[in-house]
């Protein structure tokens, strides 16, 4: 028996008890935006345990918070705000049922009917982000080495009434969201850009629903070396100290040889021979592993990370460094990622 049989049969000759409307909702919404309803129902009886809301078939929108629960205002009166996402120009609000639920059968339900609304197209330029938000702000980010030719930023960003879904850049080799956090519409987003390492800033613009007009956001391409705050970093091997450290370490070396050829006594031999050791020890947190076939390679080392290499075959890769359950390697292409360390076949 449907739903709309059992409110018939439960009403029959009740007089209606629930009126239902719109208590706030938009006439107009741009391409894309992220928006809110607010229904209120005016209950005039008492025999339930619950409202529930149904949204029939949805054309270009998506509820983000479809159970959302109805908060009561006054005995009779109570409030469900939901939070909808449209894509595309040709938006109607859907037709919604609103019922009151006794047992887990309806006894009575009252309907919205479908309305249309006015969608704005935007002028998405090169530097657009395709962001609509009420507010956006880049609160930190940093660059890293992804490989020889290619630096890595991640930004972490805060937004209100933000489409993070919908963000990219136009001319980048990789980018993608790694992951958002909080409930809208508070949310904190983090995203990668991998570029050429010349370029010297990365800049976009957001759609400011506050002020109706683009917003530009300037961010200055710094190579940072300290990759432990982030978890995003370079090869430990490539940077500038360890360079230096090396080339110290061999001329040292070197040294003591020739002072031992020249004065002929063991003492620098040996002094030599316990620097080089130690030297080679250091070094041996680099080592060569091996992982399986279909190994994931992640941007940062959470479960929640974009994944942008799967090797298709048994690969000999370096390995650079640890944390938690995952392992930092060195492609043999030069790129840098994080991998399960489930997916190491031998050490």
């Amino acid at each position: 028996m449907s739903l709309t049989s059992l409110d018939a049969q439960a009403t029959q000759g009740l007089a209606r008890s629930i009126f239902l409307s719109y208590q706030d909702k938009p006439e107009r919404i741009y391409e894309n935006q992220i928006f809110s309803i607010t229904l209120k129902a005016m209950v005039g009886r008492d025999d339930y345990d619950s409202i529930e809301t149904h949204f029939f078939p949805l054309s270009n929108l998506e509820i983000l918070n479809p159970d959302a629960k109805w908060e009561r205002e006054s005995d009779v009166t109570f409030f469900a705000t939901y939070h909808i996402k449209s894509n595309g120009l040709n938006i109607t609000l859907p037709r919604i049922r609103v019922s009151l639920i006794e047992d887990g059968v309806s006894v009575e339900s009252e309907y919205l009917n479908e309305m249309p609304l006015e969608v704005v197209a935007l002028n998405h330029d090169l530097k657009s982000s395709n962001i609509i938000a009420q507010s956006l702000h880049v609160k930190r980010y940093k660059t890293s080495r992804f490989d020889d030719s290619r630096l890595i930023m991640v930004l972490e960003m805060e937004g209100i009434g933000a489409n993070f879904q919908d963000f990219k850049l136009k001319g980048f080799h990789k980018q993608g969201l790694d992951s958002l956090d909080g409930e809208y519409p508070n949310q904190r987003a983090f995203y990668f850009i991998v570029f050429d390492d010349h370029l010297s800033k990365i800049e976009f613009r957001y759609f400011n629903l506050h002020n109706n007009r683009f917003e530009p956001i300037e961010l200055q391409v710094t190579l940072d070396e300290d990759d432990l705050s982030t978890q995003i970093g370079l090869n430990p091997k490539e940077s500038p100290f360890e360079f230096y450290k090396n080339v110290g370490t061999g001329v040292v070396i070197l040294l003591l040889i020739i002072i031992f050829a020249l004065r002929k006594k063991i003492f620098y031999l040996i002094l030599a021979l316990l620097l080089g050791g130690y030297y080679l020890y250091t070094k041996s947190s680099f080592s060569m592993i091996q992982v399986e076939e279909g190994t994931r390679l992640r941007i940062v080392p959470t479960e929640k990370s974009t994944i942008f290499y799967t090797t298709d075959q048994v690969l000999q890769v370096e390995r650079l460094g640890s944390r938690d359950n995952y392992i930092k390697i060195l492609l043999p292409s030069g790129e840098i990622g994080w991998i399960k360390d489930e997916n190491v076949l031998s050490h």
